[in-house]
């Protein structure tokens, strides 16, 4: 694949899919607002929370319409520039950033509202409503700050400038001024071939970096103490309550497992690599067309799994058809009138 068509590939992924994104996510939304049982409790909110986030993040998706590409010393995010102003699109690669690690931070949230649940039920109130907010707050706040890293330290600059220039002229055919860019690059090397680290993007890298083991740490441990206690008490819980939890622990792991797999797996490896000397040069944006098709499969895999959901869209489907058949049954009888 040639590395215009992987361009190309990246850039109308995003688009495309937002249409689908978009309709996916306002339907979860519509279901979990009002096909949510109340035994759900406050973990109802947590899910409008995280749905709304990932609306956000569809939307900054677009309109980011964001590219990528690693060399043996950097990775980088980048989109067209198109005029007059160039202010504007580092801030909107840095809006798809800000959500990008504000859905991971929040997603963990949810494993720790099932720990609760689970092991401290006495303790659900700091879910409610209100104290929502704070953790809703605090996961912004938090994914805000990282992201401010990147504007200051991971940002267009000269020296970054110049080490790019080749590349995006060898691969895409473009001059750094039809671009605009945010990444980290590891090694600033000289034409000797010695190469310094600049400390600004090691330290905003350990951070992020920190940020998403952290995250993956707290999903995978509280996943697996959630697990092992259901399977302990099965014999103690009801069928319906067993069931319950269950299948909102399952929706989650998967919830989690389809970024993880298909976002933040393939970003890790992009930022990583060239720590290690490793490119992946214009194939870094089959990950990028990953990041964006992810939203409407992460809906469909929920609708699927919960059965109020799943029972609520049969119950549409089957009175679409028995009306169908009442309409036809009426019009074969000669019963109807004009």
């Amino acid at each position: 694949m040639s590395s215009e068509f992987l361009l190309g590939l990246a850039m109308h992924t995003s688009g495309i899919k937002y249409i689908i994104s978009l309709a996916s996510e306002i339907f979860l939304l519509l279901l979990i607002i009002f096909k949510t049982r109340a035994s759900f409790g406050p973990y109802k909110y947590l899910m409008i929370v995280y749905n709304v986030v990932l609306i956000m993040y569809s939307t900054a998706t677009t309109n980011a319409n964001l590219a990528a590409h690693s060399t043996e010393t950097s990775y980088v995010l980048f989109r067209m520039y198109n005029g007059p102003d160039r202010t504007l699109g580092p801030l909107l690669i840095l809006q798809f950033c800000t959500m990008y690690v504000t859905m991971l931070i929040i997603l963990s949230v949810h494993f720790i509202y099932r720990f609760v649940a689970i092991f401290h039920h006495r303790y659900l109130w700091m879910f409610s409503k209100l104290y929502l907010m704070f953790w809703v707050l605090g996961s912004f706040t938090l994914g805000l700050f990282l992201i401010s890293l990147k504007y200051f330290f991971l940002g267009e600059f000269d020296y970054f400038t110049d080490q790019l220039t080749e590349e995006f002229k060898t691969n895409y055919n473009l001059t750094m001024d039809q671009v605009l860019y945010n990444g980290p690059i590891y090694y600033i090397c000289d034409d000797n071939g010695e190469c310094t680290k600049p400390i600004g993007v090691w330290l905003t890298m350990m951070a992020l970096c920190s940020c998403f083991f952290i995250c993956l740490g707290i999903m995978g441990y509280f996943g697996m103490q959630c697990y092992f206690k259901l399977a302990k008490l099965q014999s103690e819980l009801s069928e319906h309550t067993r069931r319950m939890q269950k299948q909102l622990l399952f929706a989650l792991a998967i919830q989690a497992g389809i970024p993880i797999i298909m976002m933040y797996t393939p970003t890790a490896l992009l930022l990583v690599s060239p720590i290690v000397g490793v490119s992946f040069g214009a194939y870094s944006n089959i990950a990028i067309a990953l990041v964006a098709v992810y939203p409407p499969l992460d809906q469909l895999a929920i609708i699927w799994i919960i059965r109020d959901y799943r029972n609520a869209i049969r119950r549409f489907i089957c009175c679409e058809k028995t009306d169908r058949n009442k309409v036809q049954s009426l019009y074969s009888t000669g019963r109807t009138t004009l």
